[in-house]
């Protein structure tokens, strides 16, 4: 039997929760209503990820199932600071247009660090737990 999991950091910022669970996944999910980011955001989550994360990157998980939007000044921040406090990123989406959008900043900007789209949270943390790192 797997042994519970349970949250050991939360912090909440302007547009959602992140936490840190005892599997020492980080998980940011927006707030409902909550569909664009913008870098002012993006900016309040990078400290917050840093804090929480003690400056260790870990392993990320982020619910963008209702995100509709984001500009490239906010997908190159992203991707400029992903791998500050993420070993690799999974992403469920429910969208065209992010699995498009996700997939062109790959294109243009290539993340520092794996990262991949999921339908499903599970699949999504079964496939971060896959990774190996040394």
């Amino acid at each position: 039997m797997s042994p519970k999991i349970t949250i050991i950091k939360e912090v909440k910022c302007t547009i959602g929760t992140i936490s840190l669970r005892s599997d020492k996944i980080l998980i940011f999910k927006p707030f409902n209503g909550v569909d664009k980011w913008e870098m002012k955001a993006l900016k309040e989550m990078y400290h917050l990820f840093m804090e929480i994360t003690g400056g260790v990157p870990h392993l990320y998980y982020s619910d963008n199932t209702n995100l509709k939007s984001f500009g490239a000044e906010e997908r190159a921040y992203i991707c400029s600071t992903f791998h500050h406090f993420a070993l690799a990123c999974a992403i469920i989406e429910n969208s065209a247009l992010i699995r498009f959008l996700t997939h062109y900043m790959m294109y243009l900007n290539k993340p520092k660090i794996p990262l991949a789209l999921f339908k499903k949270e599970a699949d999504a943390i079964l496939w971060l737990k896959s990774l190996k790192f040394d």
